[in-house]
């Protein structure tokens, strides 16, 4: 009875239970043990992915224009002055153009604004994270995520028992809150300097982040690298094959061996070609065969796992197929894959729009304090308000989607604020502004007819004359 109890338990523990949680002999185990992704990827482990992705981003065209791709639609945005007042709108808007340039924003003068924000971007996207150093004389410092590494005990010293002070570069506190972050210098052989530390006042973090308890950000890039690896070292090993197929253009076979017995190097001899004078014909001796080496290299099922490669590589950054190869699908298809891929921006976008905001707002109480800014009367500084507006996509095909747009606005569906974000990236009181100063001057240059509008003939008065009266 008890035998039978048993195998009938055996025989319910097959059904109730996850498959993923049982130890398997035909796949590889995960095993138990959970931890952190800063434990998984220690500082040595992690400065070999942010290599790895470097290395493929500087050798593999493909790598490169798929991160320069993604920067085209995440990290490109214009500010806009929403205060509700013109007059400190177009104070605040000259203000933040002139801080964006190079020498007013950057301490080292070399970068805008914009192209910074394109940058910060670029290493987060390669090394997992990137900081950015606010300045008090209102410039900013780019850190890249390499350069934050947890500093030797001389520079640290802790208490036997103590809990870690830095993980990976960072000081928090028990809940996790950063503290500070520990700056180092590169060396010319690759080793790290202690440079110094940097309140959690004074920089912001910009990263990718999987967990609540991770600390130090994690490439994208990373589930790919070895993918991408593995396109890029069998692309060149095809490429070598077809070099060498290419060496061997015609064979020449001898049915009768007994041609290479002889005691002159007449056999040698007996043809001599040369490609490279035109059509060439060949006196075959009998017995003689010469047959032209083909090689059907790269053979079709090569690229076509060549392609599945490289598209599973691209989905690390959510890139479609299609834009890699326009041909791949149809206008509609093409059309599909861009508004799915323009939902799995909005995320990443919004990650750089908190950290423009929040430099925009650390730069205004600066402008502020030092008089730079003059709000007019009833005007606070909590009224202030702006936003970072991301590059727009631009109608496909306008006679259709101009008036489907038109359509949406007479019905009240949509704004025209939203469509003119989305479709170029600005603000329609901008374009209504521009268009009256345009309208304006050509009413002044040209008259009402450069406007379309025709002029009134006059009216004629009769005057009575003297001799009526």
């Amino acid at each position: 009875m008890g035998k039978m109890s048993q195998a009938v338990g055996n025989r319910l523990e097959q059904f109730g239970r996850y498959i993923a949680a049982e130890p398997s002999t035909t796949r590889r185990d995960p095993g138990t043990r959970i931890q952190s992704s800063d434990s998984i990827l220690s500082e040595s482990k992690r400065k070999r992915a942010t290599e790895g992705a470097r290395e493929l981003w500087r050798n593999y065209s493909v790598v490169a224009w798929a991160v320069r791709k993604h920067l085209d639609y995440v990290a490109n945005f214009t500010f806009q002055a929403d205060t509700g007042n013109p007059e400190v709108n177009e104070q605040l808007e000259k203000l933040m153009d002139w801080w964006g340039r190079p020498l007013n924003c950057d301490v080292a003068g070399r970068h805008s604004l914009k192209r910074i924000v394109r940058l910060l971007e670029a290493r987060r996207v390669m090394d997992g994270d990137v900081f950015v150093v606010k300045l008090a004389s209102g410039q900013l410092q780019a850190i890249e995520g390499d350069r934050v590494r947890t500093p030797d005990r001389n520079v640290s010293p802790q208490k036997p028992g103590d809990p870690p002070a830095y993980t990976h570069g960072i000081k928090t506190n028990k809940a996790g809150k950063m503290l500070s972050v520990a700056i180092h210098r590169r060396q010319d052989d690759g080793s790290y300097v202690f440079e110094r530390n940097v309140g959690a006042g004074g920089i912001l973090q910009l990263g990718y982040f999987d967990a609540f308890d991770q600390y130090r950000g994690v490439s994208p890039l990373t589930s790919a690298i070895s993918g991408f690896q593995d396109a890029l070292e069998a692309k060149d090993y095809a490429l070598a094959k077809a070099k060498i197929t290419q060496l061997f253009a015609l064979a020449i076979t001898r049915e009768n061996a007994d041609a290479f017995d002889n005691d002159d190097d007449e056999a040698s001899e007996d043809y001599k070609i040369d490609f490279g004078e035109g059509p060439v014909k060949i006196d075959m001796d009998p017995g003689d065969n010469a047959t032209f080496l083909e090689s059907k290299h790269p053979s079709t099922e090569f690229q076509a796992f060549l392609k599945l490669t490289l598209q599973a590589a691209l989905k690390s950054l959510d890139i479609p197929w299609s834009f890699f190869d326009e041909s791949f699908t149809n206008f509609f298809g093409s059309r599909s894959a861009l508004v799915q891929y323009q939902k799995s921006c909005e995320s990443k976008r919004d990650d750089l729009k908190e950290t423009l905001n929040r430099l925009t707002g650390w730069r205004i109480s600066k402008w502020l304090a030092r008089g730079v800014l003059v709000l007019p009367p009833g005007v606070k500084a909590t009224d202030l308000k702006w936003d970072w507006i991301p590059a727009g996509i631009p109608w496909w095909d306008p006679s259709k989607e101009i008036k489907g747009d038109v359509l949406a606005i007479e019905n009240n569906l949509r704004t025209r604020s939203e469509i003119r974000k989305e479709r170029f990236g600005d603000s329609w009181r901008d374009v209504v502004r521009r268009k009256a100063e345009e309208d304006k001057f050509l009413l002044e240059t040209l008259g009402p007819l450069a406007l379309g509008i025709e002029e009134e003939a006059p009216t004629e008065i009769e005057e009575e004359s003297e001799d009526d009266e």
